[in-house]
């Protein structure tokens, strides 16, 4: 199966979420983690606040975590 770089970032981002579920993160620490453009980084991010997948903060003190535990943030059985 081929991903869109975007769906792969978005997936990239969440599974380091769930890696620290009590830890925020910021948008430059996960694109120098993973090599990629912060720009990029942060529209998927705004996605995914967006999709209420994960919460974000602005300012100093800031970035984004998930919004829910890692239990109900899987999907529903087929």
């Amino acid at each position: 199966m081929r991903l869109t770089l975007f769906t792969d970032f978005a997936l990239r981002a969440l599974m380091r979420l769930a890696g620290e579920p009590t830890r925020s993160f910021a948008t430059n620490e996960i694109a120098s983690e993973f090599g990629i453009s912060r720009n990029h980084l942060a529209k998927v991010v705004r996605d995914l606040a967006d999709g209420g997948f994960i919460t974000t903060q602005r300012g100093a003190g800031g970035g984004f975590a998930l919004a829910r535990p890692r239990k109900s943030a899987a999907p529903s059985p087929a």
